[in-house]
């Protein structure tokens, strides 16, 4: 068996002496595991971290097998965002995320949004509400999608202002009202509306809301930690609100 494709580095762990398994993401195999003789390399090294955009080479003798990577660079992405203070977050945030979906199953959406965000990153420029959002599609694709189409209970479409930690559907502004204390206030971009100015509010409400979904259905039913970094960068963010009162 052998296949070629691109895909991105997500993590890599030692293997033997000098080798690793590679866990990388691809657009057509989705998360997809292989080992790489000599991983551990100062020259592979470099290559196999993650973000780094790569060539691969995939070979076993049976298909339900590990099998060996052959790992060629095409873009080193990882020093453009190290050089960022909270860019290095997103990318950890999204790597660990990643490391949660079944593996070869080719998830097309959220690589394509996985790479809109990496390029923002790299630019480190706005990255956080398209990270947000890639979130929202994460939770869609594991099968934990809040509905945010339509107010739960009068079935309008118009003024979607709360969603509820119980259900994850979202309320309009005059049933939610009297109960705002008890449901999230949904950003306006989340939903699809990106004329509005992005508010540290506005993110700090975001990530909120996709913190508490991925870990009520991912982390939670595992007995996982939930990622530092989504901590961090939530605690930056508050940071952030503070400032701007």
């Amino acid at each position: 068996m052998e296949w070629q494709d691109n895909g991105y580095v997500i993590s890599t762990k030692k293997f033997g002496e000098n080798s690793v398994i590679l866990d990388a993401f691809t657009r057509e195999r989705g998360r997809f595991q292989g080992m790489v003789k000599g991983g551990m390399g100062r020259t592979k090294r470099s290559v196999l971290q993650a973000g780094n955009y790569v060539k691969l080479t995939w070979r076993a003798r049976l298909e339900d097998q590990l099998g060996q990577y052959q790992v060629e660079a095409i873009k080193l992405n990882t020093g453009y965002i190290l050089s960022s203070k909270l860019a290095p977050l997103g990318l950890s945030l999204l790597c660990e995320l990643l490391k949660k979906l079944p593996d070869r199953q080719a998830y097309t959406q959220l690589y394509d949004g996985f790479e809109t965000v990496l390029e923002h990153l790299i630019e480190d420029e706005n990255w956080l509400p398209l990270l947000i959002k890639w979130q929202v599609g994460f939770l869609q694709q594991m099968g934990y999608g809040l509905d945010l189409n339509q107010c739960a209970v009068t079935g309008t479409t118009e003024n979607l202002t709360y969603i509820s930690p119980k259900t994850g559907r979202a309320v309009c502004e005059a049933v939610g009202l009297p109960y705002k204390g008890k449901l999230f206030t949904i950003p306006p971009f989340i939903i699809g509306d990106f004329e509005q100015e992005i508010t540290p509010d506005h993110l700090f409400e975001g990530m909120k809301i996709t913190e508490y979904f991925i870990k009520k259905h991912i982390y939670d039913v595992q007995n996982l930690p939930f990622p530092e970094a989504q901590k961090l960068l939530i605690d930056r963010v508050f940071k952030m609100t503070q400032t701007a009162t």
